[in-house]
């Protein structure tokens, strides 16, 4: 029991300092500004749980991630936990799946259409007057 302690502490040492310096708090400031962007997705009038979520800026910096919490809410991160998004004009994909009735694979719950960068008919302007999405998915 003994020995087990001594080699945990280094390893303890270590996930301390990777934790200290991933929660340093700042935002290196080279980085280009976003702006706090948060919305809600539905599909035919009902919210899209679980929904994977992604603005693609069309100048082809990088793009922004959120994931819809149950109710088809989400806030959007770029470089860090929920910070916004590059302002700009993005194509945006969602992505949502179900399992099947055998409960063995997975199958989308929205038209594939809204999955994929070159066939989304999304196109949002993030903008500092225009922050609140809502995304609206239809056949």
């Amino acid at each position: 029991m003994h020995s087990i302690h001594l080699l945990m502490k280094p390893a303890l040492t270590v996930l301390g300092l990777i934790v200290f310096l991933g929660c340093s708090g700042n935002r290196d400031a080279d980085l280009p500004p976003t702006i706090s962007v948060s919305g809600v997705v539905t599909y035919q009038g009902k919210p899209v749980p679980d929904a994977s979520i992604m603005f693609y800026p069309t100048q082809g910096r990088k793009p922004a991630t959120g994931k819809a919490d149950a109710s088809g809410k989400f806030e959007l991160s770029t470089f860090g936990n929920k910070d916004g998004v590059l302002p700009g004009e993005h194509k945006v994909t969602v992505n949502a799946y179900q399992t099947t009735s055998e409960g063995v694979s997975m199958k989308s719950a929205i038209p594939v259409k809204y999955t994929n960068p070159s066939s989304t008919p999304l196109v949002v302007n993030v903008s500092e007057s225009e922050n609140e999405i809502e995304l609206k998915l239809i056949d």
